[in-house]
């Protein structure tokens, strides 16, 4: 990817950055402007073959109460000119992403709690892939959990699960801890708790020590079956092996 800059001040009032960015062949020009400082506003225009792709305004109303108005704007402009290449790079390289890179996005978003910009991506993802069953059990889930679009999300999770089951030949058990994970989590959100604990037991029932299931069902106060089932849960062995366990999905919080 070439990278052209130039930077244009017209004025100590009038300023302007454009940037040429040339991107899988599309020459990109991102214009960033502010007329004067008692604008409301800075605008940054996306050109592509000399029209207007996109336009974001950000506003500066606190800008006339900083010690120096002007100096401030300058700061604003570059900052929002640096953060309009970076989402559009951001976006050419989700275009070229596969269903796996995009979960691997979603995840990390999720780890880092930033659960709104999951469900985005997620939406970016579907439009390419609307049959990925991976990606619509995430999308039911969050929908349910984020949106509170209960019965949608629930109803997209029981579709990633026929999918799952119509497109992977042979295997499915791998996968299906995540996918009732998914969809107990949102019948949780839906209140229903009997079908969640349902469903987390079934993604027990082929991943019997898969921390996230185990951590939702610690957090409802459910006591999974002892370790070793011919044993009481008082034997110490069992004691032993359940402590273990207990510190494994704390950790995994």
């Amino acid at each position: 990817m070439k990278d052209k800059n130039s930077i244009k001040i017209k004025s100590r009032l009038q300023k302007e950055i454009s940037t040429n960015i040339v991107i899988n062949g599309k020459k990109y020009l991102i214009l960033t402007e502010d007329v004067s400082p008692f604008r409301q506003f800075v605008n940054t225009k996306i050109y592509l073959n000399g029209r207007i792709i996109s336009s974001r305004n950000i506003e500066c109303k606190d800008v006339l109460n900083s010690p120096d108005p002007e100096k401030k704007m300058v700061e604003i402009v570059h900052q929002q000119h640096q953060t309009i290449i970076k989402m559009l790079n951001k976006d050419n390289e989700r275009r070229n992403m596969t269903p796996s890179k995009y979960l691997d996005e979603v995840k990390f978003l999720l780890k880092k709690k930033e659960n709104r910009e999951a469900l985005k991506v997620l939406l970016q993802a579907l439009k390419k892939y609307p049959d990925d069953a991976f990606l619509l059990s995430y999308y039911g889930c969050l929908e349910a959990v984020i949106l509170k679009n209960h019965a949608f999300g629930i109803e997209t999770c029981l579709r990633a699960i026929d999918l799952l089951n119509n497109t992977t030949p042979f295997g499915q058990e791998i996968f299906y801890p995540t996918f009732y994970l998914n969809i107990g989590r949102a019948y949780l959100s839906a209140g229903k708790k009997k079908e969640a604990v349902e469903s987390f037991e079934k993604g027990l029932s082929f991943d019997s020590d898969n921390r996230d299931i185990i951590w939702e069902m610690i957090k409802l106060g459910i006591r999974r079956k002892p370790p070793i089932p011919y044993l009481k849960r008082s034997n110490p062995i069992n004691k032993y092996i359940g402590m273990i366990l207990h510190k494994i999905t704390s950790k995994s919080k």
